[in-house]
């Protein structure tokens, strides 16, 4: 379960406190338009939170994505070991592929906060390496980000839904459709992985998660 300090609001979704949302959101006060990024499914609160100000929004529910694990075709003649570096490139651009498919925004846009959620914990480190390459052209060296990352294998803290529903404040829901395997690990191999961005400031939770303030660099 989610750490059972947290509150939850009239609408019964649990809504998680976080100390680092808030200066992310301060940093970017000036920006107009505001470019976002939700990797999730666009939720009330989140839309309601950004509708008070000149924004431009984008949900990509990458989630979907992940169900099924692209397929690729073999190369290797019938008989022989297959060749693991062969086999890890297609994979990669396998991965590549379905993510710029799911990536397509207009030329030249540049998200000025992306928010990952814990969608990183569903990659291995392959497709999380394609992942950032694909979202590599939409970043700029002022980018921010925000992400859980899991610490713990036992943690029974994914399969989530997350909206923002104040500054200092994440509304959070159990999804019970399908939902694709996580993958635990050292948050600096997530971070080293996820080119284009590093940790400026976390927090470690109760639940097992890593709250971490990303930024481009």
């Amino acid at each position: 379960m989610l750490n059972t300090a947290e509150q939850f609001d009239d609408s019964g979704r649990q809504v998680l406190q976080t100390r680092l949302m808030p200066d992310l959101i301060e940093q970017l006060a000036g920006n107009s338009p505001l470019m976002v990024l939700d990797v999730g499914i666009g939720v009330h609160e989140t839309i309601e939170f950004f509708g008070n100000r000149r924004c431009r929004l984008h949900f990509s529910a990458l989630h979907d994505s992940l169900l099924t694990p692209p397929a690729i075709r073999s190369k290797t003649p019938f008989g022989q070991l297959p060749n693991a570096d062969e086999h890890e490139t297609a994979l990669y651009q396998a991965w590549l592929d379905r993510f710029r498919s799911a990536l397509q925004f207009e030329p030249g846009t540049r998200f000025d906060l992306c928010l990952f959620w814990d969608f990183l914990n569903y990659l291995d480190d392959l497709a999380l390496r394609a992942f950032a390459d694909a979202l590599a052209p939409f970043t700029g060296p002022q980018t921010l980000g925000h992400a859980y990352i899991l610490l713990k294998s036992d943690a029974d803290v994914l399969n989530r839904e997350y909206g923002l529903k104040a500054a200092d404040q994440i509304s959070v829901r159990l999804v019970n459709v399908g939902t694709p395997a996580f993958v635990a690990r050292p948050h600096a191999r997530v971070t080293s992985m996820l080119k284009g961005f590093v940790v400026k400031h976390s927090v470690l939770r109760r639940d097992g998660l890593l709250e971490a303030a990303l930024k481009s660099g």
